[in-house]
């Protein structure tokens, strides 16, 4: 099973087609992976390549644009079955961060000389020279910039400049930033085979972004969560998050809702609203947030002793273009969640979610052809 989301904001009406088929496209390249025996993150790392790729997106090719008018990038990945964790920040002329994410996790399983531990985060510079040397895709900046890209920082430069001069013009209304136009950090969750989960996800940032930035796209426990360690005595969970990275790091939203997850034992939709709402709009460490609390996860929630497999998802933006699917499916699922017309962006939870039952992964081959 593999699901993934194109990031919380406000999907245009006009795109919600290639948003939905995006989200499907995505969900085959990582469902394919699997098909092949490989692992739960190899195929998350395949399926946000495919979502960094195309233009739509806020990650990779068209990612937000900073102040300089250059594309940084930020990337994560995390694996349920070790707990690795790897990820780059701040990271330019990469084609793929996420690859570079995934890279800079498997060589933590190197030997060092001298006793020397391998990094599990890179950025700036750093992370650009790790990526030359392991063979990444290297491209002219140029590449990487998209022409909606463009027409947002033109807007917002010149909302900028207003708002500059509105200090001195006693704050002149009208030039603040609407967060939710420009969809943010893209993201995947998986289970394999063996009952095992991982979670990725990639982003461009906050338009107009300081450089030198790092989002929760890149951060421990914020951006992504994953583990199926203890499989045999509680649920697996893996978790990406996508909204105004500050808060998310300043929540730990990623490992928060997952935590969350295993710990509850209500309905698991019901578990994901609260955790949203208690901990993310209610946080007491957003108390003196003075923008809009944007966010949302996308949740996979596996027992592995009865196989009931939960995909779920809950946002504060408008909206949150979501795809999943099942080993044996012929096509993948894909919609639009979107809040209600009477609900506040920022101060409202909409949640969704699928269930599925598949034979249960602890059962020995024995056991498994019993049940055949």
């Amino acid at each position: 099973m593999i699901a993934v989301h194109c990031g919380a904001g406000h999907y245009s009406s006009s795109k919600k087609k290639e948003y939905l088929q995006l989200c499907k496209k995505a969900c085959k390249s990582g469902m394919r992976i699997l098909e092949n025996n490989g692992s739960s993150i190899e195929a998350v790392e395949e399926a946000i390549r495919v979502l960094e790729d195309d233009p739509l997106t806020n990650a990779g090719f068209g990612s937000n644009l900073t102040l300089d008018g250059t594309v940084e990038g930020d990337a994560s990945i995390m694996n349920g079955e070790n707990l690795v964790f790897g990820a780059c920040g701040a990271v330019r002329k990469v084609k793929n961060p996420i690859s570079l994410a995934f890279d800079i996790y498997q060589k933590q399983f190197d030997p060092m000389p001298l006793g020397l531990v391998a990094p599990s985060l890179m950025v700036g510079e750093g992370a650009y020279k790790h990526a030359k040397q392991a063979g990444m895709q290297i491209v002219n900046e140029s590449k990487l910039v998209s022409r909606k890209a463009l027409r947002q920082r033109a807007k917002y430069m010149a909302r900028l400049d207003a708002a500059e001069i509105g200090v001195v013009q006693n704050h002149k209304d009208g030039v603040e930033m609407d967060y939710s136009e420009s969809m943010d950090t893209v993201g995947a969750v998986c289970i394999d085979n063996h009952g095992d989960v991982a979670a990725g996800c990639s982003s461009g940032g906050l338009l107009l972004k300081r450089p030198g930035r790092v989002g929760q796209a890149a951060q421990f426990g914020a951006g992504v969560w994953a583990d199926s360690v203890d499989k045999k005595l509680q649920p697996s969970v893996a978790v990406c998050t996508t909204g105004c990275g500050e808060h998310l790091v300043q929540t730990l939203l990623a490992k928060t809702v997952a935590d969350d997850m295993v710990r509850e034992k209500n309905c698991p939709t019901v578990d994901l609203y609260n955790s949203l709402n208690k901990k993310f709009i209610n946080s007491k460490y957003l108390k003196g947030a003075n923008t809009p609390k944007i966010g949302g996860a996308l949740v996979l929630k596996a027992d592995n002793k009865n196989g009931e497999v939960n995909v779920m998802w809950g946002h504060t933006s408008m909206s949150l273009g979501v795809g999943y699917m099942k080993k044996g499916d012929k096509k993948a699922q894909s919609q639009i969640s979107e809040l209600p017309e009477n609900a506040s962006e920022g101060k409202s939870v909409n949640v969704g979610g699928t269930a599925f039952h598949f034979i249960n992964l602890l059962l020995t081959p024995e056991q498994i052809n019993l049940c055949s």
